[in-house]
Formats: structure tokens, C-alpha cells, sequence
């Protein structure tokens, strides 16, 4: 007799997809208020499997999560993850990384899962004192869960909502003239399979052939950048930290990797995917010729990818998830690009409108796979040196 699942797995309505090609709700057996993987059937875990890999983000209606179980949860969607956060051992603390504005903490009893929010928050799970930063704007970075520089991106991220604002919804609005309304601190997503869909033919093939090298320790590169009000690149050149002034490197950890991405579950289904605020240089092959051509002026990169990029930055193709105190959100990290949202910061001594999450993020030992594998593809993760 064949396993069956107890787990109901519900595409989002038709109004909120739109077309994102974004989104799938959970839902758990009667008696399973809670997610507990523990109970999990084989079945079960396919199934959770197969509704992240089809549709990105899935979402788990439920009142709390012990946060031990989170990195135990991660490992099911990915057999390869470490017990290391993404970031590293320790929330980023070092004022040479951007990444450090957020002031983000750590579960000292689950050192995988992250504290992200906005608000001081007083004798929080064995920490006296956390204050958590939102930066101001509504698309801060648009990004995937990695510091393109020693670890691999993980497959997933998974995160728990503890607290919400209780403030009204906000706008964000569009460069065609489009608004989208959103819930005070939401999360927004975009698909690397929607953002591949709609390029020219043309661009689909230059993607296809190209690899997109990342700026020796990134986000310390960009630290006092500025990005483009869309969150997807950064407009002006200049203000970028020099190499002498950012922690030591080597090229053999810098990360490289291709433009489009294989996904483990749907093989012919292209994931455009990259960071435009981090990318260094682009190395395409023609794949006639097998002539390569390396694109090294920053500027030029940055313009190549936003034009290609920017095309997936409409109302339609955004889904901004409504939080819910206790929910949990799965998504697909080598799948979608992620953004805070909104206007929290000048809130932060409001005890109504404080925000707490957390974020379990874990580093994978396997590398993005191409979408076109050929010879001589860097399938390593990290630069050729």
C-alpha cells in the first residue's frame, strides 16, 4: 500500500498570483496545528517539496514554531544544507559590511535562525537587549539569502513571523504608473522563471550563455551605494568601497555563477537569477564559436543586467505577502529574488508598530546548477582563478 499525505497543498487565489507565477498555501492535517516534521511521512515531505519547487513561496497558516525545528525543516527541501546560517556563524556585526544596518541578531539556542524586524525588543530568547533595524524604503535590495563570497546560496529560507506592525496598508508604485497595495512590512518577491519568460529571444540566449561574476566581499563593496528606487541596481557610479579598504579576500572564494538556474524538480523551466546591485563582471560564450567575451567595466555590467531585469518590476509580477502573527513562509532562494517593503524606521519606538521575524537561512555545500551546461562551464560556485 502506497504512503498518502495528510497535507492539502492550494495554489493562492487567481487576484493575488496575478502573474507571478508566485505562491501556495499549506494546509496541515486536523489534528497538526503546528508543523511537526517529526510526523512528517515521506509523502509529506514530497509534497512540500513539489509545492516550493512549482510554485516559490508556500505558505503555513499555524500559532508558533519552536525555532529548533526551522533548520530541521530547511533540510527537507534541501539534503545539502549545513547547519550554518548564510551569513555566517554570527549575525554580521562588521560596520565594513552593509548588511550590518540591519542590526540583525541570533537564536542563541537555534544559532541557524535570525532575528530581522524593526524595534527594541527587551529579554528576547535569552538576549537582554535586540534592536532590529528596517531600513527605510520600499524596495530596499532586491537579493536572494547569500554573501556572494565563501558560502553557496541554500536552496531555501524559511521565515516566522512573531510580530506585525498594526499600522495601514502602504503603496508601492510603479514606473508605469501601476500601485500595488501592501501590508506595513511585507515581503515581496519576484520569480526567476517569470523575470526569464518575458526577456526578447535574444536576451533568453545571451542568459543562457553568460556568467555573472560577484564583486570581492559584495556587500562591503556597495556599502555606501545608493540603489535605484526599484531596489535593482545601483544607478551611480563612484561611490563604491575600494579594494584596499575591504576585508581581506581571495578570488577563490568570490562568488560565480551561471545567469540562468536549474531547478532540481522542474529541469526545463529557466530561473533568470541574480543580485544587479552586487554583479562585478559577465562572461558570455557564443555557443557556435565557443568564443568568450568579458564584460569587466561595472558600470556596463550593471546596465546589461538592469535592462534585462527591470522588465519583471510591474505590479502583476510582484507578490507581496500579508503577514499574519505565527505564519511561516518557505521560499525558494535559488528561485526568487526577496525585498523588505515600507515605511517602518521613523516607528521604531511604537510598541504597536514594532516588527520581529525570524529567518533561517543555511549555506549549501552544492552549487547552483546551469540551465545550459556545456564545456568548460563553471559549475563551481566560486570564481576560476
Amino acid at each position: 500500500m502506497s504512503e498518502s499525505t495528510s497535507l492539502v497543498v492550494n495554489l493562492l487565489p487567481k487576484n493575488i498570483r496575478q502573474s507571478s507565477a508566485i505562491g501556495a498555501e499549506i494546509q496541515l492535517a486536523p489534528g497538526m496545528p503546528i508543523l511537526n516534521v517529526e510526523e512528517l511521512t515521506r509523502k509529506d515531505e514530497d509534497t512540500l517539496r513539489q509545492a516550493l519547487l512549482k510554485n516559490q513561496v508556500v505558505i503555513i497558516k499555524q500559532k508558533g514554531i519552536d525555532p529548533t525545528v526551522l533548520p530541521k525543516l530547511a533540510k527537507i527541501f534541501d539534503s545539502n544544507a549545513t547547519d550554518i546560517h548564510s551569513a555566517g556563524e554570527n549575525a554580521v556585526s562588521n560596520p565594513r559590511n552593509i548588511l550590518s544596518a540591519y542590526k540583525t541578531g541570533r537564536i542563541p539556542r537555534a544559532p541557524q535562525v535570525g532575528i530581522v524586524g524593526s524595534g527594541r525588543f527587551q529579554d528576547y530568547e535569552g538576549i537582554k537587549e535586540l534592536e532590529v533595524v528596517h531600513l527605510v524604503g520600499f524596495s530596499g535590495w532586491w537579493h536572494m539569502d547569500t554573501p556572494f563570497y565563501e558560502r553557496l546560496p541554500g536552496e531555501v529560507t524559511i521565515l516566522h513571523s512573531i510580530r506585525m506592525p498594526n499600522m495601514p496598508d502602504q503603496k508601492i508604485k510603479f514606473p508605469d504608473g501601476e500601485e500595488k497595495q501592501i501590508a506595513a512590512g511585507a515581503t515581496a518577491f519576484f520569480s526567476g522563471a517569470r523575470a526569464f519568460e518575458i526577456l526578447t529571444p535574444e536576451e533568453q540566449e545571451f542568459a543562457l550563455n553568460t556568467t555573472v561574476t560577484y564583486a570581492p566581499q559584495a556587500y562591503e563593496y556597495i556599502r555606501q551605494c545608493k540603489a535605484s528606487e526599484d531596489g535593482l541596481t545601483i544607478p551611480r557610479f563612484g561611490r563604491e568601497v575600494p579594494v584596499e579598504k575591504r576585508s581581506d579576500w581571495a578570488w577563490d572564494k568570490v562568488a560565480e555563477h551561471p545567469m540562468v538556474w536549474r531547478n532540481p524538480l522542474n529541469p526545463d523551466r529557466p530561473f533568470l537569477q541574480f543580485h544587479g546591485c552586487c554583479v562585478y563582471k559577465l562572461t558570455t560564450r557564443d555557443p557556435h564559436t565557443g568564443a568568450i567575451t568579458v564584460l569587466d567595466n561595472v558600470e556596463e555590467v550593471r546596465k546589461v543586467v538592469y535592462n534585462m531585469q527591470r522588465k519583471i518590476y510591474t505590479a502583476r509580477n510582484i507578490y507581496a505577502h500579508r503577514w499574519e502573527e505565527g505564519g511561516l513562509v518557505v521560499f525558494h532562494n535559488r528561485g526568487v529574488m526577496h525585498s523588505i517593503t515600507g515605511q517602518l524606521l521613523k516607528h521604531k519606538e511604537d510598541d504597536d508598530k514594532r516588527r520581529l521575524l525570524w529567518q533561517c537561512t543555511m549555506t549549501s555545500t552544492k552549487p547552483p546548477k546551469p540551465f545550459r551546461d556545456y564545456e568548460g562551464v563553471n559549475d563551481s560556485g566560486y570564481a576560476r582563478v
